[in-house]
């Protein structure tokens, strides 16, 4: 018996904790924050340039920039095979070719006028960059944590909502004082200095896997589970960047001014805790239980506050809120759902295809909601509002039967 225990592996036991393990948690909290924050910040990029630089553009135009560099965020776990470079190579390789992206991709939008320009720069080199360190990242966290996974990467997802507070309010204060050139490259410095911290301090601890493939891996098909889950999330993708590109010029639709430069933060900064706390819920009582239940709660605050907002300010505040609480667990526990699904050793490549078919969605997500608000000649809010929504509410009964033919359609069971 001994002998047999002392032929298991050490890496087989998780650390679950400890100084080294939060070290990870906290360098992918500051990989996390440039990354995650900027794609929780595109609406109030997109209000700008379409009162300013891309005045000539419709909304569904500008936003291509943008869903673009979501669309690569989240496919670059396939295009770029982050995933199963991952696999192979570990962090050590990746995380500084992500870094050193991203960081050129804002200098070089800081001096972008043209609609081409911000394509290529922010949308293309952006989102593979980002997708590079966001896919590492929570990888990475796979390797310290398994019991307490959806804690571990509910603490580090809420970088993202830090980064959606910290570069609206930055952007709103600097661009009309330095300009929009400078203003970029403000971000660019703040995302160096977060990347510098969090490169030093992600570390994997899993043997790498020589033999990991750099093609799609089609196995999860097989499982119906995992395309239930991934169909899912597909569907929510539709919908979960809609409040945060569109709110802002919502909110000014309406004649709510001083408040359209303040509502995505807001939205963002409820997600901080939106992302953090259903981690540890979830880590007790299933993690497809909790990503139900927020579902459900963004899918009645989209269609009975954001509904019926028009111009008050305490119900679109109140929206915000809310949306960005219950929100937030599509960053932090969508992971963690797929990752139930596979063993740890397969998660990043497994993680990588779902989120390169899932991309999709984020591609289409934004434009097609763009597209809904020009029909009628513009600010047709209600119709895409209607769509979200929708969205949600199908993305929570996908979740309902992937857990149900997962363990069973019991509403005390633990999944």
């Amino acid at each position: 018996m001994e002998q047999a225990q002392e032929s298991t592996p050490i890496y087989q036991a998780y650390p679950e904790g400890g100084l080294k393990a939060y070290s990870v948690v906290l360098g992918a909290w500051f990989t996390l924050l440039p990354a995650s924050g900027l794609l929780n910040s595109t609406g109030i990029l997109q209000a700008w340039l379409f009162e300013h630089y891309l005045i000539d553009y419709t909304e569904s135009e500008i936003s291509w920039i943008f869903s673009t560099f979501a669309f690569l965020f989240f496919f670059g776990g396939f295009i770029v095979a982050v995933g199963p470079l991952f696999d192979r190579y570990g962090a050590k390789r990746l995380l500084p070719v992500g870094a050193l992206g991203l960081v050129a991709s804002l200098v070089a939008t800081s001096w972008c006028r043209l609609y081409y320009q911000f394509i290529l720069s922010f949308g293309g080199l952006g989102g593979c960059a980002c997708s590079v360190l966001w896919t590492t990242s929570i990888a990475t966290l796979g390797h310290w944590f398994d019991q307490n996974r959806g804690l571990a990467t509910g603490i580090a997802t809420t970088a993202g909502g830090v980064g959606g507070v910290l570069f609206p309010i930055v952007f709103t204060q600097l661009v009309g004082r330095i300009g929009f050139t400078w203003t970029m490259n403000c971000f660019a410095l703040i995302s160096a200095f977060c990347l510098v911290v969090g490169v030093a301090l992600l570390k994997t601890r899993l043997p790498r896997s020589p033999h990991a493939s750099l093609i799609m891996d089609w196995r999860g098909f097989k499982d119906f589970r995992f395309v239930l889950t991934m169909s899912a999330i597909f569907v929510l993708d539709w919908a979960v960047l809609v409040p945060p590109a569109y709110i802002s010029t919502y909110a000014s639709s309406k004649g709510l001014h001083s408040l359209s430069q303040h509502v995505l933060a807001i939205l963002n900064a409820a997600s901080i805790l939106g992302r953090g706390l259903p981690g540890p819920i979830a880590d007790r009582i299933g993690r497809f239980n909790v990503m139900i239940l927020s579902s459900a709660a963004c899918t009645a605050s989209i269609l009975g506050l954001w509904l019926n907002a028009n111009s008050s300010r305490a119900i679109l505040s109140a929206f915000a809120v809310l949306y960005g609480l219950f929100s937030g667990s599509v960053y932090s526990l969508t992971p963690v759902c797929v990752a139930q699904l596979c063993r740890s050793d397969d998660y990043a490549s497994k993680y990588g295809t779902a989120y390169g078919v899932v991309s999709f969605a984020t591609l289409a997500g934004v434009p097609v909601s763009g597209s809904i608000v020009d029909v009628g000649g513009g600010a047709n809010y209600a119709a895409l509002i209607s769509f979200c929504g929708a969205a949600y509410a199908a993305s929570t009964v996908l979740f309902v039967v992937a857990r149900g033919c997962s363990i069973g359609w019991g509403l005390q069971a633990k999944f």
